[in-house]
């Protein structure tokens, strides 16, 4: 009976979960809507006067207005029109107002929890030692004033990753010892790429120097791990042959991220075997031989439980991987969480992207960037080892939804190969 109960509960809260991703960005158009009507009724004293019913109409009111402009936005963008720059304005500050209220809200359960024991103590005093202490308007006072320094700071920051924060670009170098990896590769340079989202919020001028800024690594492989392009309104005509002056000694290898199926898949990939030299792998592996040892890079097509998150498990990969060879194997996928699968298996080193590292990054203790893409996967960004597996997650070069990047740059990887041997004697 308990194990029946159980089970119904997981299916219930597996369901629920499914209800707020496939409602997500509804959910969020009204969680922005009503932050807009918080935030001014905390800035402004004379808007907490309004009538009760105001305070139910206004937030519709914003709701509307908000879904006419993210509706006429998309007809822009299909219309291949750009979005003027008051309305990104606009976006951005409703965006900030969102966080600003997750704060307040936060400051709000603290006050409540410190009015309770202060109050207690308070009391507690009153009764001992001095009847008419006071301790309650101090406190609201204080909060008061965390909650407006928190609100401006939280703005501040906002305003930084707007502008200056999604201009960084980061090259992170890792020197990594495979299992598999022979001797005659230590030194083997793999440059990864992922997120370029081509189409909106990039142009021409900022991909040509991020093609010259990963050419200048002079690598040996480049893997491109998806949403090359953004939207059905990317204009890959133009932004591909820039994408193309990628070199690499053994050639580029890319595969397709949930974007470009957005965009539409078949459209991208025969734009990319048009349009530059890459070798595009949709569930589909190949082998490089590299000082008379092949390396066996397999590609896996976007596969995904809805826009988030992906599949734990791909059966391609089981197909893929079902040879006797003990060869170094390359895994790019765009999404992930077929990490665990990949490190049963014994592929080497698994390279993703799709998370954009959150885009929004608070610093945490131990060096650890806490982000919104923890919520759709444990494997966030960075790098992770399991079972003598690694993967490294890229931040993306470019970005969805919001033009924002804090604390998390644009970035390339660069990953240099070293042999278990080498890498014991040294």
């Amino acid at each position: 009976m308990q194990k029946m109960e159980l089970s119904t509960l997981r299916r219930l809260q597996g369901q629920l979960v499914q209800a707020c991703f496939s409602n997500f960005f509804r959910l969020l158009l009204c969680a922005v809507s009503v932050a807009e009507w918080i935030v001014l009724a905390h800035v402004f004293r004379s808007v907490r006067s309004l009538p009760p019913l105001a305070h139910l109409v206004a937030p519709l009111g914003i709701f509307l207005f908000n879904r006419y402009l993210a509706q006429r936005a998309h007809q822009q963008r299909c219309n291949h029109n750009p979005v003027g720059s008051m309305p990104r304005f606009y976006y951005a500050l409703a965006f900030t107002c969102l966080f600003c209220v997750l704060f307040l809200l936060c400051t709000d359960l603290l006050w409540v929890a410190a009015k309770v024991v202060v109050g207690a103590i308070a009391v507690e005093a009153r009764t001992r030692h001095h009847p008419h202490l006071e301790i309650g308007p101090d406190l609201d006072s204080t909060f008061g004033w965390v909650a407006n320094v928190g609100m401006a700071a939280i703005t501040i920051a906002f305003a930084y990753g707007y502008t200056l924060g999604q201009l960084r670009l980061r090259v992170r170098h890792l020197v990594l010892a495979l299992r598999n990896c022979p001797s005659s590769w230590s030194g083997l340079r793999i440059t990864q790429i992922s997120d370029i989202h081509v189409g909106r919020n990039i142009d021409h001028a900022q991909l040509e120097r991020f093609v010259a800024r990963v050419n200048d690594l002079a690598p040996d492989v480049i893997c491109i791990t998806g949403d090359i392009a953004d939207s059905p309104a990317a204009d890959l005509e133009t932004f591909f042959p820039v994408l193309g002056g990628l070199r690499a000694r053994y050639g580029v290898f890319a595969i397709l991220g949930n974007h470009d199926h957005y965009a539409g898949a078949d459209r991208v990939a025969a734009a990319l075997r048009r349009l530059t030299s890459f070798t595009v792998l949709r569930d589909q592996h190949t082998a490089i031989n590299i000082n008379g040892t092949r390396l066996h890079v397999i590609g896996l097509d976007d596969h995904g439980r809805d826009w988030a998150r992906g599949l734990v498990r791909v059966p391609y990969l089981d197909t893929a991987l079902a040879g006797p060879a003990r060869e170094p194997v390359l895994l790019l996928s765009h999404r992930p969480d077929v990490f665990p699968q990949a490190a049963a298996l014994g592929v080497d080193l698994t390279l993703a992207g799709h998370t954009h590292g959150g885009q929004i990054g608070v610093p945490w203790f131990n060096g650890r960037i806490r982000n919104l893409a923890e919520f759709i996967t444990p494997f966030d960004r960075g790098l992770y080892h399991r079972e003598g597996s690694y993967l490294y997650v890229n931040c993306g070069l470019g970005v969805t939804g919001q033009r924002i990047r804090l604390n998390t740059p644009r970035e390339i990887t660069l990953i240099e190969l070293q042999s278990a041997v080498a890498a014991r004697a040294a």
